[in-house]
């Protein structure tokens, strides 16, 4: 939505006399405005959860989005683009319970079905991106606030169901240290354990390259095909259908039959593969085509590498160890919109060759790395 906000100058978010790499570069603000906040409140959202109890730490995190999702429709009511970026930013901070969410799902599971229930959690994530993207873009075609309006909604009623029906999960409290600046800590934290070195490594490598590829397709999109936000908004959901499919169907057969890392090194092949592949510039026809599958491959890769980080944590540890991994990705999500903006002026399918280029280069690492088998903890 926020490409179609910044590329229609009918929109007076912009002066009409900004340029393309003046649009480009406000996008890539925005979009790494979220990751970044994301980044320092992942580690603390964690490791407070390990001390006081995931049920509380759920609780302010959504009233935070509430309220970053009434600034953003207040945002767009004024045409202002930096209440636009503020309401980004407390969003991030509210994002930041991702790490309590993969703490609470360890907490609920053994060693045998950890990737099973990260499966089906990227599987609700995934109906939320069907149901989120279609239904933004139909609304955004009447107004650009509309979209945050109902998302504040349904953050409201999750907030009122979280409260009456949640129970607490974190039975092994610990006491630690909260510190702002922990996000950088943990990049080097995460980089210091020869354990699990080449694993954030790799993530953060393909995160950086599927952030790239998933924030920026609408622009390639908008420039091949004149694509309007209801038809980018479609495409998305359509994808993401096929996500949650994947998440709840596909899991479990493969994860049995396949270990974790030979399912992320083979689906990073495959990933880079169909990247690149897309600089042949395809017809539209194409987007139906590879929307799913790409999905279907992302919707393995999450799951199996939060199972293989986890497994590696200390019972006690998982809000902090997951909160490590937080901050590798939001690191790599705040740095993709960051380049975009700037490399989009080179060229439309930036998209395709990045995330391509990343994508084999993560596989790389990690297939040295399981060569060497320094995964044992």
């Amino acid at each position: 939505m926020f490409s179609s906000m910044l590329f229609n100058e009918e929109f007076p978010l912009l002066d009409l006399t900004a340029t393309q790499d003046m649009r480009g570069t406000y996008l890539g603000i925005l979009l790494a405005a979220m990751p970044l906040a994301q980044f320092f409140s992942g580690p603390a959202l964690g490791t407070l959860s390990d001390q006081k109890g995931r049920k509380p730490l759920f609780i302010l995190s959504l009233c935070l989005a509430i309220l970053a999702y009434a600034l953003s429709a207040f945002g767009v009511f004024l045409g202002s683009i930096w209440i636009l970026i503020a309401s980004r930013l407390l969003t991030g901070l509210a994002a930041g319970n991702a790490s309590v969410v993969s703490a609470t799902i360890a907490d609920l599971s053994t060693t045998e079905n950890k990737a099973q229930h990260f499966g089906l959690y990227s599987a609700a994530c995934g109906v939320g991106f069907t149901v989120g993207p279609f239904l933004g873009g139909i609304l955004s075609r009447t107004n650009f606030a509309l979209p945050f309006i109902v998302a504040g909604a349904a953050t409201l009623l999750n907030l009122i169901l979280l409260y009456l029906f949640f129970k607490e999960t974190n039975t092994h409290r610990k006491e630690s240290k909260i510190q702002i600046g922990k996000g950088l800590r943990n990049l080097k934290k995460a980089f210091q354990a020869p354990s699990l070195r080449a694993i954030f490594l790799t993530i953060l490598i393909f995160c950086f390259g599927w952030s790239f590829f998933d924030e920026f397709i609408p622009v390639t999109w908008i420039h091949d095909y004149n694509f309007d936000p209801g038809q980018i908004g479609f495409f998305f959901a359509y994808g993401a259908g096929f996500y949650a499919l994947s998440s709840a169907i596909l899991i479990r057969p493969i994860i049995k039959r396949f270990d974790n890392r030979s399912v992320f090194f083979y689906t990073l092949i495959l990933l880079g593969t169909i990247f690149l592949a897309l600089l042949s510039s395809p017809s539209v026809i194409w987007v139906w085509i590879y929307m799913p599958v790409i999905n279907i491959l992302i919707a393995l890769i999450f799951p199996t590498s939060l199972t293989m980080v986890s497994d590696w944590a200390e019972k006690d540890s998982q809000g902090e160890t997951l909160g490590i991994l937080a901050s590798v990705q939001a690191a790599a999500f705040a740095l993709s919109p960051l380049a975009g903006g700037t490399l989009l002026s080179y060229h439309p399918h930036m998209p395709m060759f990045l995330g391509g280029i990343s994508m084999f280069l993560a596989a790389l690492i990690l297939g040295i790395m399981l060569r060497k088998e320094i995964f044992s903890k």
